[in-house]
Parts: structure tokens; sequence; C-alpha cells
């Protein structure tokens, strides 16, 4: 004799996902008598005993929390909607509860057949003084967190997670969807800046809205710490708007205009930090990014000087793509680049 168990699976082992319960026929479409019921949900009851309130419209219904069977019931004659009350264990962090609608057949006689319904119809979780009310679960997570220390750049880590929205303190941080790979096979993004105008000293509310097979438990609020600043300006940038204002009428007066006028880097470290090194600069046709870079065929020997002189020691600088800055053309007749990485401490 040979005997099989099927696995208990959990809110991460299904795929149809919904924010409400579903009705047991027109879920199943007479496929299957069965139809699983699973969620999870984080345990900050301050009491010691609980018990599992499960209503249902089904035949039959079996609770498993945390994967070990905890009860069951069944309908009557009498009884049309059984109800199962049971005493149950918690863990202290995430609980699985999966609830199994059985039906035996369905109804093929009577008035009204149309609006037959069958399966689960409210779950709840009582402590001794609190109850957690499951019925209309959003399928959506919420916490509350400090502002972190500092003035780096705050991020929402949502590597964890799959699709959804989220939210701090009621402003949008933006939709995300981690869970849908670049050709590269890696996501498109995962951390999200939180301005840190949105946040408060203490008790700032995250939300979050998650469609898919997310895990809440590994996000996190991060800062970054900028350590790096890179320029990357050709001749054909147009230059800031702000240096198109002042129109001057002496000859002395327009060539600073048009000086003003010149595409421009400018490099910006964060507040407390200025430019202690510069790791690359080079203007004439330097190949590559900010993320990766090389001196090109054209390239002007003074560039690394020059912008020393311009930054080293300043939180701010701007140097003009022109040049005259550089001491010389050095390959007339090829537009030229400036491209500039710098460090900050």
């Amino acid at each position: 004799m040979e005997e099989y168990k099927e696995t208990i699976p959990t809110f991460e082992d299904t795929s149809l996902r919904a924010n409400m319960l579903l009705e047991h026929m027109n879920t199943t479409k007479d496929n299957s008598d069965y139809l699983w019921y699973t969620f999870r949900f984080q345990n900050d009851f301050s009491d010691a005993e609980y018990v599992l309130n499960v209503t249902s419209s089904a035949h039959v219904l079996h609770a498993f929390v945390n994967g070990s069977f905890v009860g069951s019931t069944h309908g009557s004659f009498k009884t049309k909607t059984p109800i199962l009350e049971t005493k149950i264990t918690l863990n202290k962090g995430t609980n699985y509860i999966s609830l199994l609608s059985g039906m035996v057949g369905l109804p093929d006689s009577g008035a009204y057949l149309e609006r037959r319904v069958a399966g689960i119809n409210t779950v709840r979780v009582k402590g001794e003084h609190e109850i957690k009310d499951f019925t209309r679960y959003s399928w959506g997570y919420q916490t509350l967190f400090d502002a972190p220390a500092g003035k780096d750049p705050v991020t929402l880590n949502l590597e964890s997670m799959g699709k959804g929205e989220a939210w701090i303190n009621g402003q949008s941080i933006g939709r995300y969807w981690v869970s849908f790979l670049t050709p590269k096979g890696i996501p498109s993004q995962t951390r999200y800046n939180v301005p840190r105008s949105f946040l408060k000293r203490t008790d700032n509310l995250l939300v979050i809205l998650e469609e898919e097979n997310g895990y809440p438990l590994g996000i996190s609020i991060d800062t970054i710490s900028i350590t790096k600043v890179c320029g990357h300006v050709s001749e054909s940038h147009l230059p800031p708007v702000i240096s198109w204002q002042g129109q001057n009428k002496t000859e002395h007066n327009n060539s600073k205009k048009h000086h003003g006028r010149r595409p421009k880097v400018q490099l910006q470290c964060p507040p407390g930090r200025n430019i202690s090194r510069i790791l690359f600069a080079s203007y004439g046709n330097p190949t590559g990014d900010c993320e990766n870079y090389a001196i090109g065929s054209c390239h002007s020997f003074t560039s690394l000087p020059t912008i020393e002189e311009a930054c080293m020691g300043k939180r701010i600088c701007t140097i003009p793509v022109w040049s005259k800055k550089f001491g010389n053309d050095p390959c007339p007749g090829i537009p030229k680049t400036l491209l500039v990485d710098a460090q900050c401490t």
C-alpha cells in the first residue's frame, strides 16, 4: 500500500489572486470540487490565545494554519452555512492560513439556481482583546517607520516585491514591476527615490499594493551615500536656459554673454561634501559615458589640470565646453565633448 500526501499550499504557491473571497463555483467552472483560499499576515497581536473563525457556503471546509491541520466542518440539511471555530497557534511574524473549500457536486434543482453561491464567506482571527477580519482583505501591506538620520537621499528598496504601487504618507512613490525582467534578466528598477520632504521624523506610513507574489518583509528603507559625481556634455547640448537671460549691448558684455550661453558641465556634491579628487577628465572625444569611459582619439592634455583648478575643494563647480578654457583646440573640425568624473568626500 502506498500513501500520497498533497503539500498544503501557501500564498506563495498560488497563481490566481483577488482582493475578495471568490465564489467557489464560478471560479472552478466545475473542473474541480475543491478550491484553496490562502493568505498570509503578520502577527502583531498582544494576546496569547487565538481562534480561527470561518463561515462558508460550501459543503465541506478544511482549515490549515502554517501547514498544520486545525479543523474541519460541513453543512447539513438544517445548517446550510457551516461555521468553523477552532483554537489555533500563531507564529511571531509571518503566518499562513490555507482553507480548502469542497463541494459534493453542484445544485441541480430548485428555484433561482443562478443565485446559488458557494465558497467561503467570512474569515476572522480572534484574540482575547482583538479581532482581525480578512473577509475583505485588500492583499496590501502597511507599516510605520522612522526617517533615516542625516541628509543623504532616501530610497525604498522593493527588490523582494513583484508588481504594484507604493505610497508614503499618502504620496505615491510610483508603480513598480520588479518581476518583469529586462533582456539581461534583471529588473529595470528596484530602488525608488523618497523625497525627504515627504517624510516626518517618526511614524511615516508606508502602504504597498502588491499584485503578485511579493515578499514584504524584504522591503527596506535605505539611504544612498553619493561619493562620486559625473558630467558628460558635448558642444551640441543646449546650454541652461538661465544663461539666455540678460542681453548686454557692449562688446565686452556680448563676449560674456556668448561665454555664458555655452554648454557647461556642472558638478555638485551633496551638502557637507566637497570635490576631493578628479578621477577622469577629457576634453575632446572621450568614449563611453559616466559608467564606463576612456580617452578617445582627440584629447586635450590640459583637461585634468584645468578641471582640478576649477573644481578641487569646492562643492559645486562649472566648466564650459569651450576650447579657450583648455588653452587651445586639440583637434579642429571635430565636435568636442567634456567628460568629468569626480570624487566627493
